[in-house]
């Protein structure tokens, strides 16, 4: 487990299906995520199988957001798009509990912690829906400076919402 002062990261494994399960189903985790490519809901049966799926991808690593004061997941960190070739990877934070920004910039600063330490990556990148001001917030804190906006990015509540683009490059990382 990577270990900071309030939070830890751990690898997503098959037991953390019941916090999935809740995380994916929950409407304002949906909503706060902008992911136009998530099903309506998920049984449990289908994440298990999304569990599966992403354990087996080589170009993916999902991490646990544990909370160390009560060793509970509060959320899951996603680095996709993870080639070495590239040096870059994208990285998505989904918080499916309470929002508690000092624990989502921790968590944010671990995962960079991880990408450019372990992986040697040298960018990383995320979308975050405009609306989300925690999120954007959680991210500039964590170092990630904004790059632009995608317009229209994706479908949510009825409408077409637009996301921030944001990076952050190894040599601009803080320590956690």
């Amino acid at each position: 487990m990577l270990k900071g002062a309030l939070v830890g990261l751990e690898p997503l494994q098959t037991t953390d299906e019941l916090a999935m399960y809740k995380w994916l189903n929950d409407p304002a985790v949906r909503e706060s995520v902008g992911r136009p490519r998530w099903k309506p809901c998920y049984s449990l049966e289908q994440v298990q199988d999304l569990i599966q799926e992403r354990l087996a991808q080589p170009s993916r690593f999902d991490m646990v957001v544990v909370d160390l004061a009560d060793v509970t997941p509060r959320g899951l960190v996603e680095i996709t798009h993870l080639h070495p070739m590239s040096d870059s990877a994208e990285v998505a934070l989904i918080w499916g509990e309470e929002k508690d920004e000092d624990r989502m910039v921790e968590a944010l600063t671990l995962t960079a912690s991880y990408a450019f330490d372990t992986q040697s990556m040298h960018r990383l990148w995320t979308r975050v829906p405009s609306g989300n001001l925690a999120l954007l917030s959680s991210f500039e804190k964590a170092g990630f400076s904004a790059e632009g906006v995608l317009r229209e990015d994706h479908f949510s509540g009825g409408v077409w919402r637009d996301a921030v683009l944001l990076s952050l490059l190894s040599e601009e990382a803080g320590t956690c």
